[in-house]
């Protein structure tokens, strides 16, 4: 079943099957490159380039999270549209700044 639905999805592109193996060697091509590039890239960045990066993703985290109750509660009060899309952002937010932070503390784990 799940075959038939990927044929007729390559058929609606217009690929034959030479033109789908193509493509799917230049995917596979593309994915071990950008694969080679992120791991030369931590043996190649100093160390405060690695520590910048969830550094800066913990600045956006805050942003996100203040923007999400800032706006969330802006329309509220003129939309009357319901908390819960407020909550959601939060805890969207929220997550977003705890990963971040254990990406942050991975990162110091692994370079000190």
């Amino acid at each position: 079943m799940a075959k038939g639905k990927g044929a007729a999805f390559f058929r609606a592109l217009g690929l034959s099957s030479s033109k789908r193996s193509i493509l799917m060697l230049v995917v596979t091509w593309i994915l071990n490159l950008v694969w080679l590039i992120l791991n030369y890239f931590w043996n190649l960045v100093p160390v405060p380039v690695l520590v910048a990066i969830p550094v800066l993703l913990l600045l956006y985290g805050l942003l996100a999270l203040a923007a999400y109750v800032y706006w969330g509660m802006r329309r509220v009060r003129e939309e009357d549209e319901p908390y819960a899309n407020v909550v959601v952002g939060a805890i969207v937010a929220a997550t977003l700044l705890y990963l971040n932070y254990n990406f942050l503390e991975f990162i110091l784990s692994v370079t000190i």
